[in-house]
């Protein structure tokens, strides 16, 4: 319909030639094409860009495309060698393999990178990772543990992550926004049952976990359960997310960021909002943890610097685009003008001016990733008790 569409539009006639070679010209601009999708609309959009079109496909690849506005641009992932091929995923790499293939069949090639070839799982592809270093400026609370998890050291492991992820992969796209929330708590606690073969040995990385784990956490806000979302959203930001994506400037990672600094916004102005939870009496013991918890943090301090983390990852062109940055510069310009915080803003200051340095690091661990780390601990057992029973 479409290509009868255009060459009776264009005045070709509608010829079966005419037809024809419309329709495989359309064909090449639907497969070369880049699809924007968003994660509450679908796709939003189709980006045409001949010499993007022409970078080849891998499941660990070295590059990515991301939109910014009406723009796309070429980022690389991981060091590019001089006369080194720049390879883009055509699909979200970190799905199981048959999964993959299915998204690739309209390119009409199988790949073989060493992801498919090997069956990896993203444990044992973020251990192979040249970059694994680069989380030291992350939430990461232990950088050397990325690359020694059990799924990537013990065959046995691995072997359960991929076996379990391939049976699940048909949980990865279930979901339906029309549910209350109510009906849609039901149906995420059925699919955390689903998924007790990975709770249980603790594969948070490995799909469809990562995927039901944020439908979770958004649950939760609309549940105006501010502190459950927070702790939930940093236990992805730990535990699933550097797995998943080792580039800790990946746009899925500093959505993370952003998702987190946004409930701190939340949950420093009104912890409060626990006494919304829907069953607060039987949870009274987690709930008063968790409200000491935050406040034995300096929620403002955090929340600045994971601002302050997001606009670093962005090129600095691109800040005031990309409405992920963007929402984040505007949070911390409200944050600057906030009065009485000289001590705060000195020890920040000196950490953003030179992160590398010895008292900077130090205050980074203990601000940062230990005040992290221990909201995402005590989202696991939050998960567990809401979730897993």
């Amino acid at each position: 319909m479409m290509a009868m569409g255009a060459t009776a539009f264009t005045g070709q006639g509608t010829g079966q030639e005419e037809l024809q070679k419309t329709l495989a010209l359309l064909c090449k601009i639907q497969t070369n094409a880049f699809h924007r999708y968003d994660a509450d609309l679908g796709q939003v959009g189709i980006f045409l860009e001949p010499k993007l079109a022409m970078a080849n496909h891998s499941c660990i690849p070295n590059a990515m495309v991301q939109f910014v506005g009406r723009k796309a641009i070429l980022r690389a992932e991981k060091p590019i060698k001089v006369d080194e091929e720049i390879e883009i995923s055509y699909t979200d790499y970190t799905f199981p393999r048959s999964k993959r293939k299915h998204a690739l069949a309209p390119y009409f090639f199988d790949c073989q990178c060493p992801r498919c070839e090997k069956d990896l799982n993203v444990y044992q592809v973020c251990a192979g990772s040249p970059i694994i270093n680069m989380n030291r400026h992350s939430l990461v609370a232990d950088v050397g543990k990325l690359g020694k998890h059990p799924a990537a050291t013990d065959s046995t492991k691995a072997s359960t992550a991929t076996i379990f992820s391939e049976q699940l992969s048909d949980l990865i796209d279930e979901k339906d926004p029309a549910l209350s929330p109510e009906n849609r708590r039901r149906a995420l606690r059925a699919r955390y049952q689903q998924c007790k073969g990975l709770t249980a040995e603790k594969l948070w990385a490995v799909s469809p976990l990562p995927q039901l784990l944020t439908e979770v956490s958004i649950l939760y806000i609309e549940e105006s359960n501010f502190i459950y979302a927070l702790t939930t959203a940093c236990f992805v930001a730990t535990s699933s997310d550097p797995y998943r994506h080792v580039f800790p400037c990946h746009p899925i990672r500093i959505k993370g960021l952003l998702l987190v600094a946004k409930l701190l916004a939340n949950t420093a102005a009104d912890t409060a909002s626990l006494g919304n939870s829907q069953a607060v009496a039987s949870k009274g013991d987690i709930n008063r943890r968790a409200l000491q918890i935050l406040q034995d943090i300096d929620q403002v301090s955090l929340c600045q610097m994971l601002l302050i983390m997001i606009i670093r990852s962005v090129p600095r062109d691109y800040v005031r685009e990309w409405e992920v940055s963007a929402t984040a510069q505007q949070m911390l310009d409200e944050i600057n003008e906030l009065p009485g915080r000289d001590q705060e803003l000195s020890l920040i200051n000196a950490w953003k001016e030179d992160p590398e340095g010895e008292q900077a690091r130090a205050f980074f661990e203990y601000a940062v990733v230990k005040q992290v780390d221990s909201l995402a601990n005590l989202g696991l057992e939050i998960l567990e008790m809401d979730f897993g029973y």
